[in-house]
């Protein structure tokens, strides 16, 4: 069966965790070759610098013993203390494309019925600019909501350090809703305010499901990366554990051992991110679930305005053409889709997939 033949996998759906996790893996198997194409494009160059960092980071992180016990080791604390920031900035940096590319294909995979296979970089860039402002301001919002909690737990700590537990359980279960942002902002036309509203309304009224999804999923794309970056972790090793007397010091040290180590460390970066677009997906079809449940116009409600709207179109004949249908009953017909989350009319026409804002709607960035 080709992918345009099997049936689209609507994003507002109230779901079971099963079906979550059966969409979100299904989703992927569909799409796979044009994620990683598309990762590929933005993903790789950015991989490419962050395992310079990566490996001064690691690498600081196996000589942590040399820096507390060697005297005049300032060089190897700076160098370690660089490592991470680096790192930290361009993981802070990868996680913004990861969501913005993400969310802009799974924008593209509803507007075009279910096949994105032959779409280019090129046919993606414009939705691709604006799901990136947003998700960048999501993560801008998210970092200082986590700044302001490291603050709060630091004028704790000064008081009781017992009292710390107070903080470290609210970041838990607030950080748990706070997931739900990035779809919520990147597929909704709202203000972040508006967002960061209906993302903690949500997102604890389905705590559990955005817990349970999460750890799952987390889980096996860990696993895999784990598994992605073991030659990369036996070759830092390797030469971690080297002498500069030993017989195999000329190889770990050799040009042709850092290039493998840094080629290792690039993959090991890209293979985290295409996990981390996974759980990306997952997220997504868990705030589809909770606008669906939880939204104010959700599937149920949608094919019953729908069937009122057509009733109201066939009682005012006095207004419709020959055929005794009102043009606005056909005109809003993809404004409450047809109970399969495809939101288009009967003229094929796209319009918002039950109820929710079209995404090429999008454009005007003074009002986001």
């Amino acid at each position: 069966m080709n992918l345009s033949q099997k049936p689209i996998i609507p994003l507002y759906k109230e779901r079971t965790f099963t079906q979550k996790f059966n969409d979100t893996f299904d989703y992927f198997g569909r799409n796979w070759k044009v994620y990683l194409r598309m990762l590929t494009y933005i993903l790789l160059p950015l991989s490419m610098f962050q395992a310079l960092s990566l490996n001064t980071y690691m690498q600081g992180m196996m000589d942590i013993d040399k820096i507390n016990n060697m005297s005049g080791s300032d060089g190897l604390l700076l160098q370690f203390i660089a490592g991470s920031a680096a790192t930290m900035v361009f993981s802070i940096i990868g996680m913004t494309l990861v969501f913005g590319m993400t969310y802009s294909l799974m924008m593209a995979y509803e507007e075009n019925k279910g096949d994105i296979s032959g779409m280019t970089f090129k046919e993606l860039l414009p939705k691709l600019k604006r799901t990136m402002l947003r998700a960048a301001t999501a993560m801008v919002t998210i970092d200082l909501i986590a700044a302001l909690i490291l603050l709060v737990s630091i004028g704790i700590a000064m008081v009781s350090p017992f009292l710390l537990v107070l903080p470290l359980f609210g970041s838990f279960a607030l950080f748990i809703p706070l997931s739900l942002l990035f779809p919520v902002y990147i597929f909704e036309r709202i203000s972040i305010t508006e967002a960061l509203k209906k993302t903690i309304v949500w997102g604890f009224k389905t705590w559990g499901g955005i817990f349970a999804i999460c750890v799952v999923i987390s889980l096996i794309v860990s696993m895999v990366g784990n598994m992605a970056s073991i030659p990369y972790s036996i070759l830092l090793v390797m030469k971690s554990m080297v002498g500069i007397t030993s017989d195999l010091s000329p190889i770990v040290n050799s040009p042709v051992y850092t290039i493998a180590t840094y080629i290792m460390g690039v993959l090991t970066t890209f293979v985290s991110y295409l996990g981390y677009s996974i759980l990306a997906m997952a997220i997504a079809y868990q705030y589809g679930h909770a606008a669906d449940k939880l939204g104010d116009e959700g599937i149920t409600s949608q094919i019953n305005d729908f069937d009122n709207l057509a009733n109201d179109g066939r009682n005012n004949s006095g207004n419709n053409d020959d055929t005794g249908k009102n043009d606005n009953t056909r005109n809003n017909a993809g404004n409450y889709g047809y109970g399969n989350g495809s939101g288009y009319d009967s003229n094929n026409n796209q319009g918002n997939t039950n109820g929710k804002p079209r995404f090429d709607e999008i454009d005007d960035f003074e009002k986001l």
